[in-house]
Order: structure tokens, then C-alpha cells, then sequence
């Protein structure tokens, strides 16, 4: 689980790279309300089809003629042998409607499926694309949204298609593979691939402890880049949503904390406020809240020490896009001694409201920390103390990561670059 990955020489292009996997910047959400028809972008244009995108088998095929123009390849219809031909600089391909076979410079390749005739228009399956362009093809599952990256664009980030691909498998649940069926009765999207199936599947009649999952904030406007949303379920059907005030969940005192009667029924979860959120299991055993996935805060081991400079990056606007876009950063120097200096830390003024702008106005300092349960607490040496939410991130391993950390809604890690 990261909000951010690590950047390498690219600087802040490659922290923006990020964004991309939204399609077409901040006017990805006009298109959100709209979920039935897969959407594909190129880069940062939509494309325009007459025939929408078809879902065979677990493989996507799209109309043809539109999606490769925008990419600049020039197409040539042979009627009479069924074939098509492009062109492209030194790329050429040619291939047959019906067939499962095609040319790639100058190379016999397997297609997923064969190119096919929809109302007058050619389709040909996703994967083909990517192998014809040289392109990134990502899938997004959660908005049913296709984007093909272009080896122009990826150029200009200072990519290549392996750490772009790597920074959207970090990133949101983002996958480089080819939209698969959606699962029948679950209304959940994506092969699944990408999702691990928790030790314990979750139980919504006993939902007990915090629960935390990281969504994009593709204009970086609502939390600075990466969101990441807290529930936490206490004894007697009561619910807190957001971070706590004081810490962890073992801080938690409802007479001084909304804390809210809740109930579950036909996958919403309603508050006794009145607000309603979509919440199910998927068939791994995970919570899903607001097609988030949520992972269990598990308690931080007694006594625990931190050692390393860590640091947590955020931006507000899109680079490039927005001329009032600006970018931060945030480091945090950690001793096993119970020390830690800071440089332009600005922990606890990130307002996650929808629609505010986020500050990137920080200090520095040095003071004393200390971790108990999931609660850090923070003391500066000119008398001001700060507690928030801790945890350590999951590693691939499966294993608790201290390179990478959790304080409230920020994501540290201790960056080797």
C-alpha cells in the first residue's frame, strides 16, 4: 500500500506520472456518472468511438480506425483480401479480419482474439495495440477507463513502459493488463489479479477495529495527491469515518468524537446522520468501501523505533495543466534514540475537505517521539506535542515495511534515491 512512489532522476515528472493514470487529467470525473461504457484515452485526448469497446472472453476489443489515427498511424483497408495495413515511421503491421495471427514489423505475433467487423467499423483486441505502438496499456478498473500511454509521452516523463508500469501497479490498484469481465453479482471490476486475499475474510456483521484504503486525487486539490480514507468500527454498532482526532483507534473517546450508530444493509452502509456508503466483501474476503479496498491498521509492536530520513511528497494542481500547480515536500529525520528533526513539516494542516486548496507552508524542528499502539506522538522542543494515526505499510513480501510509514494521512518512506 503507497500513495507515492519513489522518483529517480525524472524529478517531479515522474512523481506527476502518477496522475496520469486518471486518462484525461481532472476530466476524468464528467465521465465517472457514465460507468457502463468502457472509456479510452490517449494520453491526455479521448477517443471518439461509434462502436464502444467490447468485453470477449476476458479480452477487450476496440474500434480500430479512430483509436490508432489519434496515435498518428496511418491505416490502409484492403476490401478484398480483408486485410488491414499501417504504418507508422519504422513500425508497420498488417493483419486479417477473422484471424488470430499478425504481422508486426515483419514478425508473426498472436492476437487474444481476432480483428472482427462491428457495424461497418474494425475491431482489434487491446493487447494487439500496445504490441503495435510500442505503448502503455492501463486499465483502470474502478471507472471502467482505458488509457494507452504513447512512447512520445512516456519520453517526455523520462519513462520507460517497465518504471511506468511499476509506478501505476504502486498507485491505486491500476493494472497493465487487459480489462477482463466483470464478475457476476459482485459489481466489482478487474481480474483481481492485483488483489491479495486477507488472512481472515472480512465478516460485515463483525466488522471490529480500523480499516484504511488510499484512493487518487488526480488534481492533488482535495489531499494533496493521494487520499487515504479511515473507518473505524467499535463495539456496539458504532462507527468513526476519517482519521481520529488524537491517534489511533486506541485513542478513541466518543464524548469527545463523532462517532456514529451505523447499520448494513444491501451493500450500504448508513449512518445514523444520515450518510450512506456503498460497502461490500469482495469474493477474496476484502472490504470494499466506496469501491475502495480497505486493509486492516494492524497494532505497531511494542517499543517500536524508528531509524532513517523519510519523506512524503504532495502537489496541488497538474504540473504542465494548471498554472497555479505547485509541489512539496516533507522530511522527517527519525532516531533509535527517541529523537527526530524535521524540515518543512506541516503535519496537521492538511484540510481533506473536498474542494479546499492544500498548503505546502511547513517548519522545521527537533524534538522526541514516541509510538504506542498506533499512536505517535510528536513533542517539539518549543513545547508543541502532535498526535496522529501510525502504522507500517505492508511490503511485497507480505512482511511490516519501517521504510515505509504512515502519519495521519501522509505516507512517508524513507526515499534511497
Amino acid at each position: 500500500m503507497r500513495a507515492v512512489y519513489k522518483k529517480t532522476g525524472a524529478g517531479l515528472l515522474l512523481f506527476f506520472a502518477l496522475l496520469l493514470a486518471t486518462g484525461v487529467w481532472g476530466m476524468k470525473q464528467a465521465y465517472a456518472a457514465a460507468a457502463a461504457p468502457i472509456k479510452v484515452a490517449v494520453d491526455t485526448q479521448w477517443v471518439s468511438f461509434s462502436v464502444d469497446p467490447l468485453l470477449d472472453g476476458g479480452s477487450t476489443l476496440v474500434q480500430m480506425r479512430p483509436l490508432f489515427e489519434t496515435m498518428g498511424i496511418a491505416l490502409t483497408w484492403n476490401q478484398q483480401n480483408q486485410t488491414i495495413t499501417g504504418q507508422k515511421g519504422s513500425m508497420s503491421f498488417t493483419l486479417k479480419v477473422g484471424s488470430t495471427k499478425a504481422v508486426l514489423n515483419g514478425k508473426e505475433i498472436k492476437l487474444d482474439k481476432p480483428a472482427r467487423v462491428v457495424q461497418g467499423n474494425t475491431l482489434v483486441p487491446l493487447r494487439f495495440v500496445g504490441e503495435a505502438t510500442g505503448g502503455l496499456v492501463v486499465w483502470d478498473p474502478k471507472d471502467r477507463e482505458i488509457t494507452i500511454f504513447s512512447e512520445q509521452m512516456l519520453s517526455q516523463l523520462g519513462l520507460t513502459k517497465e518504471q511506468a508500469a511499476e509506478i501505476l501497479a504502486k498507485n491505486g490498484g491500476m493494472t497493465t493488463s487487459n480489462p477482463p469481465k466483470d464478475p457476476p453479482g459482485t459489481g466489482q471490476t478487474g481480474s483481481g489479479d492485483e488483489e491479495k486475499a486477507p488472512a481472515s475474510p472480512v465478516k460485515l456483521d463483525k466488522l471490529q477495529g480500523m480499516y484504511v484504503g488510499m484512493r487518487l486525487d488526480p488534481g492533488g486539490y482535495e489531499c494533496g495527491g493521494a487520499c487515504w480514507d479511515y473507518y473505524t468500527f467499535l463495539p456496539g454498532q458504532k462507527v468513526v469515518v476519517g482519521e481520529p482526532v488524537s491517534g489511533g483507534p486506541e485513542t478513541i473517546d466518543c464524548s469527545k468524537q463523532a462517532c456514529s450508530a451505523y447499520s448494513i444493509k444491501n451493500n450500504r452502509l448508513t449512518l445514523d446522520n444520515g450518510k450512506s456508503y456503498a460497502i461490500r466483501v469482495s469474493a477474496k474476503g476484502n472490504l470494499f468501501i466506496e469501491d475502495v479496498q480497505l486493509e486492516p491498521v494492524k497494532p505497531v509492536a511494542a517499543h517500536f523505533k524508528l531509524s532513517g530520513s523519510y519523506v512524503y511528497r504532495g502537489y496541488s494542481g497538474m504540473a504542465g495543466a494548471n498554472s497555479a500547480s505547485s509541489a512539496w515536500e516533507e522530511r522527517i529525520a527519525f532516531q533509535t534514540d527517541g529523537t527526530f528533526k524535521s524540515d518543512n513539516l506541516a503535519l496537521g494542516t492538511l484540510d481533506t475537505g473536498a474542494g479546499t486548496t492544500n498548503s505546502s507552508s511547513g517548519v522545521s524542528g527537533t524534538g522526541t517521539y514516541d509510538i504506542s499502539g498506533n499512536t505517535i506522538t510528536l513533542k517539539f522542543s518549543d513545547g508543541k506535542t502532535e498526535r496522529f494515526v501510525f502504522f507500517v505499510h505492508t511490503g511485497k513480501d507480505g512482511k511490516p515495511n519501517p521504510q515505509d510509514i504512515q502519519i495521519g494521512d501522509r505516507n512517508f518512506y524513507v526515499d534511497n534515491d
